[in-house]
């Protein structure tokens, strides 16, 4: 398989499963597809890889200048709405979400977990990626079949669709003030940007 214009290992591999997502991958062809990125066969799992990926995909982007509010405002829900409209990739999903934690509204352990699912923390290394240990480790591309059909995180295609998946997780969150307090800003947010279309319960 040769991989061409595709610079990083999610990519790659989102791409492929979208032009065939019935392809069943055998892991020659995964190891093919890591050692095309990396040289050699340097990977994690999926979601440890995307925010990987998505931070080096940052890195050659151009900065942003965000509003001066911190939280949940009209301004910063304007600006997420403005920056965000329509149907995101999957770099741009990732990147609704940091900017929500830039302004405030989440926080990095709330981020990644977005993304991956319940991890357990270790710590943060804000200049290049999370460490984090999830539940089970990753061996090839049948753990990237399923996080691309079964993640919520990849079945969560536009601002509104990310919304509710970051409700979802509050409902589950073990810290419940602090997560009732970010659901009724929610609530209240979805309420004005996306009127009865999207009623949380």
């Amino acid at each position: 398989m040769q991989v061409t214009g595709e610079k990083y290992i999610s990519e790659i591999l989102y791409n492929a499963y979208k032009r065939d997502p019935d392809r069943n991958m055998d892991e020659a062809s995964f190891l093919e597809i890591v050692k095309s990125v990396t040289g050699g066969t340097t990977y994690s799992g999926p979601g440890v890889q995307l925010l990987s990926d998505y931070n080096s995909w940052k890195g050659t982007q151009p900065p942003r200048t965000l509003p001066g509010s911190k939280g949940m405002t009209d301004e910063n829900i304007a600006y997420l709405r403005e920056h965000f409209s329509g149907s995101l990739s999957m770099f741009e999903k990732v990147d609704a979400l940091d900017t929500m934690v830039e302004m405030g509204i989440l926080t990095e352990k709330e981020k990644i977990e977005a993304v991956m699912g319940p991890i357990e923390l270790v710590a943060v290394d804000t200049e290049n990626l999370i460490r984090a240990v999830p539940t089970e480790s990753v061996r090839y591309m049948p753990e990237w079949d399923g996080f691309f059909t079964g993640g919520a995180f990849m079945q969560s295609d536009s601002l509104e669709d990310l919304f509710k998946l970051l409700d979802e997780q509050l409902k589950n969150s073990k810290d419940k003030d602090a997560a009732q307090e970010i659901k009724d800003v929610l609530e209240q947010v979805a309420r004005r940007s996306f009127g009865a279309s999207w009623a949380m319960v």
